[in-house]
């Protein structure tokens, strides 16, 4: 499958103009880790401390806000941008923030790079990329378990992570990313998996035994608390588009976000212009989208204009 080779359109840009735009920052890649991590440090403070004081319906606020904040570390969010090694300029710092942050959100890092460089060569391409499968369906009964604590994906995290342990891989996609069964890709894959359930478990029983329960919530379950704009902006960027084609102005979608939503999405609304160039930078991707504006489609505006094209789009 390596060998297949898709010429893709990319609206043409100078070389001055590329250069410009791929120049990558370690003040900028910072400054978002560092506020990020900072709201989470005052969402995560403010849960515990009325947790504590089993002031509950003001924990519930605060715990909602620190899951919806928490679940943009991961692959639709910072993570993502910590893959393509963007974030910074210097490698060992994506690298380090990518596998913490993958920790942090119960995801495995050496699976994502693999197969999310197979959605980008082959974007949507039925059988070619399994990253991504259209058309998509919105399962509503599902959607709302994202609006308070997602069971279904925690347990699926759970038992992903735990089958992987033991040199587990099911599915065609995991077999077409590691066909070697003895690879050092798929061995490592499996180590993360020994090393992630592992620290998850002990630091969860500390957090029991100490005292400090709260914990349990605010770190080893928060991907899975009230995550739904992550997921309703990760099944956004490519739901009820086109698949099968060389042009990424018709499988991929740019959502145009208040500069808040956009900062937490690590401005992965610019989809689009991130497939067509993947090597620019986070911080860049609003400037590539006003300079290719005029050859591509107008961007859809919102959550709620997401929600409607997605409505629309949906499988009979």
């Amino acid at each position: 499958m390596n060998n297949i080779r898709i010429t893709w359109y990319r609206t043409p840009l100078t070389k001055q103009q590329l250069a410009a735009l791929m120049k990558k920052s370690d003040a900028k890649g910072a400054i978002f880790i560092f506020f990020h991590l900072f709201l989470l440090v005052i969402t995560g403070c403010s849960s515990y401390f009325f947790l504590i004081q089993q002031a509950w319906l003001t924990a519930v606020v605060f715990v909602a806000l620190h899951g919806a904040f928490y679940s943009f570390l991961g692959w639709s969010g910072a993570g993502h941008e910590l893959m393509h090694n963007t974030v910074f300029k210097t490698k060992i710092y994506n690298l380090f923030f990518y596998r913490l942050f993958a920790f942090l959100s119960w995801n495995n890092p050496y699976f994502f790079s693999v197969s999310h460089a197979f959605h980008h060569k082959y974007t949507v391409y039925n059988q070619l990329d399994q990253e991504v499968i259209l058309p998509q369906n919105l399962f509503i009964k599902s959607w709302l378990w994202a609006l308070t604590f997602n069971l279904p994906l925690c347990i699926r995290n759970l038992k992903i992570t735990a089958e992987n342990s033991i040199g587990i891989m099911r599915g065609t996609w995991s077999q077409v990313l590691f066909p070697d069964m003895h690879s050092k890709q798929r061995q490592k894959v499996i180590l993360w998996a020994r090393f992630m359930l592992l620290s998850h478990l002990f630091l969860a029983t500390l957090f029991i035994l100490s005292g400090h329960w709260p914990f349990v919530i605010i770190f080893t379950l928060a991907p899975f608390i009230f995550n739904w704009m992550n997921i309703v902006l990760a099944a956004g960027q490519h739901f009820g588009m086109k698949p099968n084609v060389n042009d990424f102005r018709l499988n991929s979608r740019t959502i145009i976000l208040n500069p808040f939503l956009a900062f937490l999405y690590w401005q992965m609304n610019y989809h689009i212009e991130h497939h067509m160039y993947p090597t620019v930078p986070f911080h860049s991707l609003k400037k590539l989208h006003s300079l290719i504006a005029s050859d591509t489609p107008i961007p859809t505006q919102g959550i709620t204009g997401l929600l409607g094209e997605m409505l629309a789009a949906k499988p009979k």
